[in-house]
């Protein structure tokens, strides 16, 4: 299967397309994006003409996303490879694939936007690979892009999560979930935060979802409901290190109980969120319908 390079000369800062091509071997094609969404028009276009692809995506995770998704729109994932060589900001969906010479098909989660509450009027559907986040943590992504043009890197991060733990914490959602059992939930209130995941990792090592699977056909999903600041810095070391969440029961542990909500879902419907965060990329939304798409993309480590 023939080899196409494709390189972000934007991801993780910038990088020089000259020392990127380097990666790719005599005699194979490469090509460089010019901006966002072109990786995904170059991959949906390369699987419409040719038979068999294997893409070598040089980026982060928002690459990759855009790379996956011109695989499924053009329903190519049996006839193609994805690998992924780490060179964005978080590089979190790699994380969940220690083993290198491996091939796994595996599970995408595909969300779609609606006008209001009630299912009316869809405005369009996208997939993450990843963890498709809201809330406090899509808000600090959104900051930390505002304060890149301010500072460098990592204090522009900072300066992101000092802005948003000023800010209010909290907004009202209504939240819905069918559970790997079929069993629906509903759970209307204030949140800080929720996460839909496919695989473990984000945020830069966050391992927030520690029994995300990204082959077993559900969605991960991780909810905090309104808490003080205090608890919430108090949970954050959890939260990172991934030990929130019972290993073997799956749900929060006790002293989380009271504000966790951790579940494995076929689908997830929230409405209400001003803004959300897939594969890294921040979009607006209403109302969002989440579901897992299964054995979809076959990626080679």
């Amino acid at each position: 299967m023939k080899r196409i390079h494709i390189f972000n000369p934007a991801a993780g800062g910038g990088h020089s397309p000259e020392l990127l091509t380097k990666g790719a071997a005599a005699g194979e094609e490469s090509y460089v994006t010019a901006g966002v969404g072109d990786a995904e028009r170059f991959v949906y276009g390369v699987c419409r003409e040719r038979e068999e692809a294997h893409f070598v995506v040089y980026g982060g995770d928002g690459t990759l996303n855009e790379a996956a998704n011109g695989i499924i729109r053009a329903e190519a994932g049996n006839r193609t490879l994805l690998s992924v060589v780490p060179a964005g900001t978080g590089n979190d969906f790699v994380r969940t694939f220690p083993e290198k010479g491996c091939v796994t098909t595996v599970d995408a989660m595909r969300y779609r936007f609606f006008a209001d509450a009630g299912g009316k009027e869809l405005l369009g559907d996208r997939y993450a690979m990843n963890i498709i986040n809201f809330g406090f943590d899509s808000r600090v992504v959104k900051k930390t892009g505002f304060y890149k043009s301010i500072f460098p890197g990592s204090a522009a991060y900072i300066a992101g999560v000092a802005d948003t733990l000023c800010r209010r914490i909290g907004e009202p959602w209504q939240v819905a979930v069918i559970d790997g059992d079929g069993v629906r939930e509903e759970y209307d209130g204030v949140f800080t935060l929720a996460l839909a995941a496919n695989c473990r990792y984000y945020g830069g090592g966050f391992r927030s979802a520690p029994l995300a699977d990204p082959t077993d056909g559900l969605i991960d999903f991780v909810a905090v409901k309104k808490v003080s600041r205090m608890t919430f810095v108090r949970l954050v070391g959890d939260y990172k290190k991934g030990t929130h969440i019972d290993p073997v029961t799956g749900q929060p542990l006790e002293k989380f109980s009271a504000y966790m909500v951790c579940k494995k879902c076929r689908s997830i419907m929230i409405s209400g969120i001003s803004d959300l965060c897939a594969d890294g990329e921040i979009t607006g939304a209403g109302s969002i319908e989440i579901t897992p798409v299964p054995a979809v993309v076959r990626l080679a480590t």
